[in-house]
């Protein structure tokens, strides 16, 4: 996750990022279909989100995503007692994991959404740029991995895709940000 939001600060600018969480007192980032938390974490020790947030619909994969925050929230307060007189660590992500239907939970309050969405179905890629249509404000970024979304209206901006290296292969990379809010909230239906 880290090169992703490098990349991101190397496309819309340090400034953007800098200016985007001060407005907003941190951010908030969603993982859609978040397994084990693995990006969720990532993006804690890496980002200054206030909060963190994952959504998985398996309750065995939800567990273990809940023994990760444990094992992160452990070895930051350990970290924070050892070096407190040599300089300050705060620890100001908040993580969250949810077990359940990301189409069901909301992200209006979004400043990045990230969905690892490699075995997604297209007809739930179709739901997932529906909702953010729906949902997510202006300068909301939704980055999805090896599918794209096909149905995101002109509010949207692509940015082209780029590949990179994971554990189980080469995958693709796609960045959207949106940038103005034009759709009528009844024009498409999310749930059948």
């Amino acid at each position: 996750m880290a090169y992703v939001f490098e990349y991101l600060r190397n496309w819309l600018g340090k400034d953007f990022f800098d200016r985007k969480f001060k407005e907003e007192n941190g951010g908030v980032f969603y993982d859609l279909g978040s397994g084990t938390g693995k990006a969720v974490i990532a993006m804690a020790l890496f980002c200054p989100f206030k909060k963190l947030i994952g959504i998985e619909y398996l309750e065995s994969v939800w567990d273990l995503s809940l023994r990760s925050k444990g094992a992160y929230d452990k070895t930051i307060f350990d970290k924070h007692v050892k070096y407190q007189a040599i300089f300050t660590i705060e620890n100001t992500n908040k993580i969250e994991f949810y077990n359940g239907d990301f189409l069901r939970q909301k992200w209006n309050d979004a400043s990045v959404v990230f969905a690892n969405s490699t075995c997604f179905s297209n007809y739930l890629m179709e739901k997932i740029g529906i909702k953010a249509m729906i949902e997510c404000k202006v300068e909301t970024i939704l980055i999805t991995v090896s599918k794209k979304l096909n149905n995101l209206n002109d509010d949207w901006e692509f940015k082209d895709g780029f590949k990179r290296l994971m554990t189980w292969g080469v995958a693709s990379i796609y960045i959207y940000i949106r940038k103005k809010v034009t759709i009528n909230k009844g024009e498409n239906k999310l749930f059948d």
